[in-house]
């Protein structure tokens, strides 16, 4: 009976694994590193005349906002909307400072870089989901 693999071949088999397995470990640690960072992503964003300032994570959400004096002047519906578009712009920050990690771990021809580089173009809602009221 012969054997499947020579001792060089079963000894070459080996050493492929170990080195997938080494490449996998470095890819796993990476993704975790990858993860910490976009976990402490925040960004804010100032609207124009600087009467709010919204600051969201990396995902979108909200972590603050802050009124100025001036905010309590605008008309009710001029303060969803400013705060709407404000909150925007911090999410796009947000989202671009996140991609940038992605990037710069993974390529920028990762698959995965391409995903959230298509979730950060996307637009948002136009209208607030059924249920919610502004």
């Amino acid at each position: 009976m012969t054997d499947l693999f020579s001792s060089g071949e079963a000894e070459a088999a080996i050493a492929r694994i170990e080195q997938q397995v080494a490449e996998a470990q470095v890819r796993a640690a990476q993704a975790q590193q990858v993860q910490a960072d976009t976990d402490a992503v925040r960004a804010s964003a100032t609207s124009p005349r600087r009467e709010i300032t919204v600051t969201v994570d990396a995902a979108g959400r909200l972590a603050g906002i802050r009124l100025a004096d001036a905010a309590y002047d605008l008309r009710t519906d001029a303060l969803e909307q400013l705060i709407v578009e404000t909150a925007g712009r911090a999410q796009r920050l947000a989202g671009e400072q996140a991609l940038e990690i992605s990037r710069a771990a993974f390529g920028a021809d990762s698959p995965i870089v391409e995903r959230l580089a298509g979730e950060i173009d996307r637009e948002p809602p136009s209208a607030p989901p059924a249920g919610f009221r502004v």
